[in-house]
This record gives C-alpha cells, structure tokens and sequence, in this order.
C-alpha cells in the first residue's frame, strides 16, 4: 500500500511542485528571522569580545541606576581606588554622551545616521583598554581641540587640522573644534555600526557632559597576571558606587550582545513575521486544493485499493503519509532558503547602518530548524486532512467505472458560516454602538471567518456577474461556466487572494482615513503657517530641541507675528496613574494656543495658566472621571508630586485628545529645559517661503530641529501611514502570488478532468485560440471573484473601524479609496491572466483524437 502510494505521488510532480512552493514562502519567511537574528547576535558578540579583549571587568550602571536623575556617576576618587587594588593591572573611565552631532564641512549640515548613536567622548592618551586607537595626529589637549574616527572624518569630509563644527546637547549649542587626529577602533575598523565618534579633551568634556570634573560615567579594568576576571570583580564589588555594578568581561560581552539580539528580535519578529503567518494562512487553501486535486485524480486508484481489501484506515494514511513527505520535503527547502534569506539580510543590515562586523557566516540554532520542520509538517497535514478523509469514502464500485458525484450541497457550510457571521456582526454593531474596539476586533475576526466558509454559497452570484463582464463570446461563456461549475473549489481557490485584498482593503480604508483627518484637521484647526520640529527618534523631549533663546529669535524674524512653544513631559505620573497618552504640554500661553489651534471650551474656561492649574481634552476629561474645579496630584519629571486644580476642558480632536496642558512653569520639572515643537504665525501677506529660510537660519545650529510649512507637518504624519501601508502592499504580493500558484492548480486539474469536453470541444470547432480564451476567461473570474469579496470584507471591516474612531475622536471621516481599490481590481485581472498562460497553453495543445478516447 505504501510503495503504491509512493509510486502514484511521485507520478504527479507537478501538483506537489505547487504544494511545496507554498510551504517553502512561508517557512523561508519564518526560519529566515531566526537566522537573521541569530546570525547577527553572534558577530555582535564577536565584535564585542575583540573589541573589549583587554577588559575582564565592567563597572556600569545597574537598571534601577539607569532610571535615576541625575544618572549616577563614578568619581575621580573611586577610580583611583579601583586602579589601587591588587588584582587590577589598569583603570579606565569613561566619559561619555550621546547626541553630540558633527556637522558635515562640505554643505554645512549635520551628518545623520541610519539608527546608529552619535557619541562623544573624551581621550587624552594611548591606553589599552579605551576602544579606539590613534591613527593619524594627537589626541586632543585642549577645550577647543577634538579627534574623531575615520568613520567621521568621511561623512563630515573632514581632516586632521580643520576646523569642524560639533553640536552640544548638554549645552545646546554647536562650537567649532579644531580637528587634531583620526582615530580607529581595534582591527583598523572605522566603525563599529554607523556610529559617529567625536572625541574631546577629558576635562572638557567632564564640565561640557557631567557639570564639573572628575566624574565618569562607567569604568574598565583589567587583571593582573594570575588574577582572574572572577577574582578581580569580586575584588571590584564592595567599592562599585550605588547606583553600579561590576561584571566580569564575559558576561558585560554577553549582555551587550543579548542587548543587539533583542531588538534585532523585534525588528524581526514585525517584518518577518507577520509574511511568514500570511504566506502560511493563504498556503493552506493552496495545499488543501492541491490534495483535493491528487485525490480526485485517483479516485478509480484509491476505490480499487478498496475493492482490494484496503481498510478505510490505510486509505487515510496513504493520503497523510503524503502530505507529511510533501511538508518535509518543503520544509527543508524553505529552511535553506530561509537560511538564504537571513544571510542576504544580514549584509543588507550590515551595508545599510554601516557596521564592521567580524566574520560573514551565518549561525543556524535549533530553534529555525525545529520551527521549519514543525510548522511545515503540521499545516501540510492539517490541510491535507479533510481531503485524506474523502479519499477513504471513495466506494469500491468507483474502481469498475468513472461515477459522477456530483458536489454536495452548501447547507452545512452555510450554517457553519453563519454560526461565525452572526456573531460576528453582532459584535460589530455592539461595537459601534458602544465605540468600544474590543468587539469590533473580535467582531471583524467572526464575520471575516464566516465569509470565508460562506464563500462558496456567493460563487454564482458574485462570479457569475463577473462573468458577463468578462465572458464575451461562446469562449468567455464557457469558460464563466466552468468557473460556476464547481463553486466549492473556485471559492477555496479565491480564499488565497481574498485573504490577502481583505487585510489590504481593510487597512487602506484606515490609512486613507487617517490621511484625510490629518489633512482636515490641520488645515481647519492650525493657525500657524511654520512649524519647527525636533527628530521623534532623536532622544526624549526636553533633553533634545531648542531653547527659549532660540524662539526669541525666531520672533524677531521679518514677517512672524507670533510662535507657541511645546513643551512635552512623558514622564509624568497623574492621578497615581499613567500620565495620557498625547503625554503632558505646557505652552508659553494657552489664550495664544487656543487662538492658535481654534481649541473650543467644552467645560470651565481656557486662559492662561497659573501655577498650579491645567486643561485637558474631553476624552480625557470623561474616562478619568475629573470634574471641572477638582484637584489632581501630578508627579513630573522630577520633584514630588503636585497639586494641580482643572479649571477648563477642550473639545477633543484628532491633534488635541489624550492629552493635557500645563503653565510653562511646570517645565522646571520636565525631563529638560528644552521646547520639543514650536508653532510660528505670520503677519498678513508674509511671504512663507522666505520666512521658512529665515527661520532655518536660525535653527541652524540645532541639528535634530527641522524647519517647514504646515505641509511639512501633514507629510510627518503620513509618512507613518505610508510605511504601515508599504508593508502591507508587500503582503499582498505574497498573497497574490501565491494566489496565482492555486489558480494554475484548479485550471490544471479542470483540463484533466474536462479532457473528454475539450476534445469534444475542439472537434466541433472550436480553435485552439477559443480554448485558450475560454481558459483565461476562468481563471479571471475566480481572481476577481477573490479580490471583490475580499474589497467587499475589507472595505466594511475598514468603515467599521473607522467608524469606532470616529466615536473615540481618533477619526473625523471615513475615508474610501476608489482608486487603490480599482487598482486592486486590475491586478486581480493581470494575476488571473498570468496564471492561465501554461494551462491555457496546455489545453490547446491536447491531441483532439486523443482527448476524445480518453477514459
């Protein structure tokens, strides 16, 4: 039975080549973020333990140390202390900071990086254990020298003797510096990621970062001969300061390098994965099909293994012993080529942040190979179940004769797609009614899944008005027949493409509605012509901006009638909770701002603040319960708690909700001094553009500051909804194109089953052209038939979330996208098409006496 069973499944290698495609998509996507992550982790701990060779023990701050402020630092005192016990041959602090911005000499701006930190540090001698190395020239010796990395010295295009401007965070300034050396880290590397590495004199640098002299920010030690890293730390431990701790080099190598791992995790894990799941989702309708297809293949073969004594058992297992050869089989293959995958992203990452990682292997854990193996095997089977189980119900007297089953009724399906669908809408409408998105989600999920099962009951209605559209001509006809033929299959077929449009429709709908709020609110509710933003990723407001001295100048601009300030505090603890999520503002004058911004009194008043009062949003207002008048215990930044009275609440809208405004006065408590945004008004007639140069100037020195119109601030926001809907375009190409995979199948298996018809067809005139015709026209009307429904779902699972932010004030319109969706449209066409040339050719190339004999 087994090698009957073998011999038959090798003789169709075509439809398992199909099957075996689907799978390797999605292991590939899922074995290649281990790799990736993997492979990545262990060259960033080689890089660490070569780069830290000479270091058997850290001393740097604890996590309780790196939440405190001030941070805590390590004292000249205790340094020496350290560099005076017996197990220790060296000492080395460390002076430190991040945000210290070179700007680049040829066009005067500052130099970027892709994620990688901009560090400045101190050096003023050759000592084995600091990470970089001199190069070329001198260490710097005095307040107005520095050195820098070679790595710098070619994205500022600078060199040793120039003059190069530095930015400042700690004082928020930038200065010029006279370059006098390049410096390398161990190897030669001019990098280590794409970091930039600006390098003072240390006691300027120690006034410049920390306040005064003598404090650093971690140290490095190493042993003595005979002393090991062990016993030195434990020598180090009862003198590490509070707020530190000592590791031996080993293990700091490790943290440091599990530190890179887990973000790369979550780098992988978002981009990686959420392909994996859709390639493996949309596969199991490919794989069941492609079973359905083999078994209706060997009907007569199955039901004469039947007639033959073969046990219903047996006939199962045939079918599953199959598909677990079919999973293995794909699954090795998708580990290689996830394998693949993660090395080709490995040097992508590497190239794209600039690092110099030792080695270009790759490193394959247990985890990959177990998942590839496990997830492959398992959905194989699991798809090939159902059609295991209608192999063994083939009767024996199918074995003597071809019998016509003819399909079985949609009864069952239908109740089962109610059984979700009801349920489903019931938790979309309670949903809506109640603005909560908790049942919209569950809601959305049941009524997604009840389409999907009760697509088959929609084939004839849906598809068969997509065929008068397509099926012009006694081809297109039958080809629209053969389509409504066997609905079951032509909607198991489109469920691949429906699945990936649903998802795609749902979250355009969201983005374009997203879009046009922010372009709706901003431009109705936004009275300033110039905004002046800091980097979101540069760092944490108030520590990263500008100053006040900054604004006063921008002020005194020719043409600016007024600018608003934001101060922003992420920090803060209110009402013994969280602080809300738009986090807490303070403003230079709130009358302005409302003015400003058209803020609308919904309770109480809006004037300007005293010390101790605040406003915040309706939403705000209503969920935590406040009253207008009632006292609210605020913790910022740092300090103590505080009192703060609620004397008015604004309406909420998509720019002002979650969120709440305080006096200036209260920045003294932010996390810094430093305004994150700055709203600029202009006098009637002023020219904008001009103002928008001016007011660059001015910012010029403040590299993570950007200066532009009020288009500017509407491409920020959208520029988030770009990325999300790039990514989920990407999805759709591999729900599409594993959608074409399961269409060529069911066409394949049309031609087989319909040998006799063609034969028949051609015979009475029909030409090769009219059967390749007739061929496409099928294949189209199951590619659009997928890609309607799935707009259909997905555009009302899209309106019904937007519809619920609406409610919660996120929203303002729901928005369709009539040209994203006919674009979907076509594609679905050219997919269709696509996937019909190779059957198509097949079909008219059948012999015509042949396929009329054939039994």
């Amino acid at each position: 039975m087994l090698r009957a069973s073998l011999k038959s499944l090798f003789s169709r290698k075509l439809r398992l080549t199909l099957a075996i495609v689907a799978i390797v998509l999605g292991v590939s996507f899922l074995s290649g973020a281990f790799v990736l992550t993997d492979s990545l982790g262990a060259r960033f701990e080689r890089l660490f333990t070569n780069i830290n060779q000479h270091v058997d023990v850290q001393v740097a701050l604890t996590e309780d140390g790196q939440d405190q402020d001030p941070l805590p630092k390590i004292t000249q005192a205790q340094i020496d202390a350290m560099a005076a016990l017996p197990g220790a041959r060296a000492v080395y602090g460390d002076v430190s900071a991040l945000g210290v911005i070179p700007f680049d000499r040829q066009d005067g701006k500052p130099v970027t990086t892709s994620g990688a930190p901009q560090i400045g540090g101190s050096r003023n001698s050759d000592d084995e254990l600091a990470l970089v190395e001199l190069a070329d020239g001198r260490w710097p010796s005095s307040d107005t020298e520095v050195a820098i990395t070679r790595y710098t010295a070619e994205q500022t295009h600078s060199k040793t003797g120039d003059r190069l401007k530095v930015y400042l965070p700690e004082v928020n300034e930038a200065r010029e510096f006279t370059i006098t050396g390049i410096a390398v880290y161990d190897g030669d590397r001019e990098s280590l990621a794409g970091e930039t590495l600006v390098l003072f004199e240390q006691s300027f640098a120690q006034r410049t970062f920390y306040g005064q002299e003598g404090l650093f920010s971690s140290a490095l030690l190493s042993a003595r001969d005979g002393v090991t890293q062990e016993q030195l730390r434990e020598q180090v431990a009862p003198i590490v300061p509070t707020g530190f701790e000592a590791k031996t080099g080993e293990q700091a190598n490790e943290d440091a390098a599990n530190d890179v791992q887990a973000g790369l995790s979550q780098l992988t894990t978002y981009f990686f994965g959420p392909f994996a799941i859709v390639a493996l989702l949309v596969g199991i309708f490919l794989i069941f099909n492609t079973f359905n297809i083999l078994v209706a293949q060997r009907a007569s073969e199955l039901a004469l293994f039947r007639a033959m004594g073969a046990s219903w058992g047996q006939v199962t297992g045939s079918v599953l012993i199959e598909a677990v050869l079919v999973g293995v089989v794909g699954s090795t293959l998708g580990l290689l080529a996830g394998i693949g995958l993660g090395l080709a992203g490995s040097a992508a990452l590497t190239a794209l942040i600039g690092a110099q990682l030792p080695g270009a292997g790759i490193t394959v854990s247990a985890t990959p190979v177990i998942l590839a193996y496990l997830v492959g095997v398992t959905v194989t089977v699991v798809s090939a179940f159902v059609p295991a189980i209608r192999a063994s119900a083939v009767p024996p007297l199918a074995a003597m004769r071809e019998v016509s089953r003819p399909d079985k009724p949609l009864k069952v399906l239908t109740i089962v797609g109610l059984v979700f669908a009801v349920p489903g809408v019931a938790l979309l409408v309670l949903g809506l009614v109640g603005s909560s998105l908790t049942p919209l989600l569950f809601g959305s999920l049941l009524t997604f899944l009840g389409v999907v099962i009760m697509s088959p009951l929609l084939t004839k209605p849906i598809a068969g008005l997509i065929g008068r559209a397509v099926g012009w001509g006694m081809s297109g006809r039958l080809g629209v027949r053969n389509a409504l033929r066997n609905p079951r299959r032509t909607a198991v077929t489109a469920a691949a493409l429906m699945i990936g449009v649903t998802l795609v429709s749902a979250a355009t709908v969201l983005g374009e509605s997203f879009t046009k709020t922010i372009d709706q609110t901003i431009n109705a509710s936004v009275g300033a012509e110039v905004i002046i933003q800091t980097s979101n990723t540069a760092g944490p407001p108030g520590e990263v901006g500008f100053p006040e001295k900054a604004l006063d100048n921008v002020r005194a601009v020719p043409g600016v009638d007024q600018a608003q300030p934001f101060y922003v505090s992420i920090e803060s603890k209110v009402d013994g909770g969280s602080a809300p999520f738009g986090g807490v503002l303070a403003m230079d004058d709130l009358a302005v701002g409302r003015d400003m911004f058209s803020m609308k009194a919904v309770e109480g008043e809006l004037r300007t603040l005293q010390p101790g009062e605040f406003v915040t949003d309706e939403n705000t207002f209503k969920s935590r319960g406040w009253e207008v008048g009632q006292s609210v215990p605020v913790q910022f930044d740092k300090g103590g708690e505080q009192p703060y009275r609620l004397i008015g609440v604004y309406e909420s809208t998509p720019i002002w909700t979650d969120s709440m405004i305080v006096p200036k006065a209260a920045v003294a408590s932010f996390g810094g001094p430093l305004a994150y945004q700055g709203y600029v008004s202009l006098d009637q007639g002023a020219n904008t553009d001009a103002v928008v140069a001016d007011i660059e100037r001015v910012m010029a020195d403040y590299p993570l500051v950007t200066v532009g119109d009020r288009s500017s601030l509407l491409e920020e926001f959208n520029s988030f909804v770009d990325i999300a809907l790039g990514i989920i375009y990407v999805l759709l190409g591999v729900a599409i194109l594993i959608a074409l995979l399961g269409i060529l199948n069911t066409l394949l298996l049309s031609i087989f089953e319909r040998t006799r018809e063609l034969g028949l067809l051609r015979a009475v005139g029909l030409n090769r052209r009219g059967v390749m015709r007739m061929v496409a026209t099928e294949s189209v009307v199951m590619a659009v038939f997928g890609c309607l429904l799935g707009i259909i779902v997905g555009v009302g699972l899209g309106a019904a979330l937007s519809s619920a932010l609406i409610e919660r004030d996120f929203l303002t319109v729901v928005a369709i996208p009539w040209v994203s969706l006919i674009v979907f449209v076509v594609v679905a066409v050219v997919a269709g098409v696509l996937a019909a040339l190779w059957p198509a050719w097949r079909a008219a190339r059948l012999n015509v006496l042949q396929a009329i004999a054939y039994e």
